[in-house]
């Protein structure tokens, strides 16, 4: 387990929490000094769930939505985000 994560949770619900690891971190076209771990969000059910619901109060009140792009592995928020925005 990684000693140095930093847990940020959101303001308006205890159940969405992101992981962030201080560090330097480069890829082939960038370098970073934090990494932001996702896992928890994209992998259970719950957490995605709450994670759609929190994105959703943003866009509640926008007209249409005719397409939301999901990044690689947040598909499941990104199904929870569709549902929530067509019951309102």
């Amino acid at each position: 387990m990684e000693n140095r994560k930093i847990e940020i949770t959101a303001k308006s619900n205890k159940n969405v929490k992101l992981g962030l690891i201080p560090g330097h971190f480069a890829t082939n076209h960038s370098h970073v000094n934090y990494f932001v771990d996702m896992t928890t969000i994209k992998t259970q059910y719950r957490a995605a769930r709450e994670t759609a619901r929190e994105l959703a109060k943003a866009y509640a009140h926008s007209k249409q939505i005719d397409a939301i792009i999901c990044l690689e592995g947040t598909e499941m928020i990104g199904a929870f985000l569709a549902r929530d925005l067509c019951e309102h």
